[in-house]
């Protein structure tokens, strides 16, 4: 169906996207969610802890999912009103930035009760960067670290564990609970359905676990994606995360004024970092760090002029891997950082600034091709 076409269902009535909210267990909760052409998928998430088994944890992710496929949302379960009147506002966020392809959707829901708050702060906490910029950052708040399973490592138990493992250590070191929680809610739902994950889901699929884990966390920090000077339209966002509060949990974005170099530099000084951090996207060969995507060769770079001795990556990276970075905007405003404190400091790479200048310049160019593997 066209994008014009999604909008043209004149006096026929709209299609209906329908979830089915049910609970198993004290700490596994699921739905069934009928698509408008009739495909039913099956989402479970389950945590080491107990969880939320009204309908409220299935609003967030399932609004944009009604709205991307043009469809009227019918939950059928009681939802928080406040979790709802903040919906009503995220709809128009992100209709306002992405008008040709999100239709705002109408909301069939029965109203639940208010929820007193729980006393509980966590953070997300993938090992990677941002969390433990925020977590450090934060630490004498927090109450616990929320890893989970189920959004970036898809289809492979080893890694999985070895990236549970290393969040269970560091959680240990940091004297933080762990909240570990296992979701089909990517792979089952919003890929089934072709909602983008960075533009759009992976947010209101944070907020589905924050606002899930009601009973333990009254308060659930984002770390931020992006810095002040490179924020974007993004699934995570300071004008959107907090939208997906309840009465019981209210999301906070953290440190959108803190750049990623300045994260680095922070996270540089914890050995707990340095031992366990995870940036890897792409995870070649199973690796924990590929050592070779963009995302890790820009960290080596990051960690290269901030000092910092980290094991899980290698110690520096080859001119020849950054001059081939793939990098998009974002990309290049953390390149452009690097390259300035390179200049400005005591390591003398003539060929890695050549190499990070060429990347910087391939940028424009290259994000209208594929990126091979």
């Amino acid at each position: 169906m066209t994008r014009v076409a999604r909008r043209l269902w004149g006096t026929r009535a709209k299609p209906q996207l329908v979830v089915r909210a049910e609970a198993s267990s004290a700490e596994r909760i699921s739905a069934t969610i009928q698509a408008p052409d009739g495909t039913t998928m099956a989402v479970a998430t389950e945590s080491s802890h107990p969880l939320d088994s009204s309908a409220t944890p299935w609003l967030a992710p399932t609004i944009p999912t009604a709205m991307w496929l043009s469809a009227d949302l019918t939950i059928e379960g009681a939802v928080d009103p406040v979790a709802l009147e903040n919906a009503g506002r995220a709809q128009r966020v992100l209709a306002e930035w992405y008008p040709r392809h999100l239709a705002p959707a109408d909301i069939h829901v029965r109203h639940g009760p208010t929820t007193p708050r729980a006393d509980g702060v966590g953070c997300f906490f993938s090992g990677g960067v941002d969390s433990f910029y925020s977590a450090l950052t934060h630490l004498d708040r927090l109450t616990h670290l929320v890893f989970v399973l189920g959004f970036d490592i898809m289809d492979d138990e080893e890694l999985a564990t070895l990236a549970l493992d290393s969040a269970r250590s560091a959680a240990a070191e940091l004297g933080k609970p762990l909240i570990e929680v296992r979701t089909t809610l990517r792979s089952a739902f919003g890929d089934v359905a072709r909602v983008p994950w960075g533009w759009i889901f992976h947010g209101p699929a944070l907020a589905h676990v924050a606002t899930a884990l009601s009973p333990v966390l009254g308060t659930v920090i984002v770390p931020s994606s992006y810095s002040t000077g490179c924020i974007h339209r993004w699934g995570s966002h300071p004008e959107l995360d907090p939208l997906w509060s309840s009465s019981a949990v209210t999301l906070e974005h953290d440190s959108i004024d803190v750049t990623r170099l300045e994260k680095v530099r922070r996270i540089s000084q914890s050995a707990t970092a340095m031992k366990n951090l995870r940036v890897c996207w792409e995870n070649r060969d199973g690796r924990f760090n590929c050592g070779r995507c963009s995302k890790c060769l820009r960290t080596m770079l990051e960690l290269l002029v901030a000092g910092g001795n980290c094991t899980t990556l290698p110690d520096r990276p080859r001119a020849d891997h950054v001059r081939r970075i793939h990098a998009a905007s974002g990309e290049r405003f953390h390149l452009r950082q690097v390259l300035d404190e390179l200049r400005a400091g005591s390591i003398d790479d003539p060929g890695l600034e050549r190499a990070i200048r060429t990347a910087i310049r391939r940028g424009p160019v290259l994000q209208y091709f594929p990126q091979r593997r």
